[in-house]
């Protein structure tokens, strides 16, 4: 793993709560609040990706964006929602995924991005 990228993943791991610690819960809740402007309950791709860059300073996230639709998707599914519109969006208790998922994602673009020595976002046998 080339150095910048190994910053960016420590960074990356540094800003976005992770662990059930009492403190990353606070920091979750703390976040979610701020991502979720409208106050709504809900968070949609636009107010997640506006988040990573104001709230969380994370443009990389923004530059890498199959990682942060990948994590929007997973963690959007994560929880059956019973509200018609719940399953297009991240709702609260699904916020949490979407962070893990955030950093899981990124790896494993890190990783792709190791065997993809052309570029091209794609493995071939060569």
């Amino acid at each position: 793993m080339k150095q910048s990228q190994h910053n960016v993943s420590e960074e990356l791991r540094a800003k976005i709560p992770h662990t059930n610690s009492p403190e990353d819960k606070a920091r979750i809740s703390h976040i979610w609040s701020s991502f979720d402007v409208n106050g709504n309950g809900y968070l949609s791709l636009a107010e997640v990706d506006k988040g990573m860059i104001d709230i969380l300073k994370l443009p990389i996230l923004f530059e890498t964006k199959p990682v942060l639709i990948r994590a929007f998707n997973a963690a959007k599914n994560k929880l059956k929602s019973t509200n018609p519109h719940g399953d297009d969006y991240i709702s609260k208790a699904e916020f949490k995924y979407l962070l893990l998922y955030l950093i899981q994602y990124y790896d494993y673009w890190l990783a792709f991005e190791a065997i993809d020595k052309n570029n091209d976002r794609r493995v071939s046998p060569a």
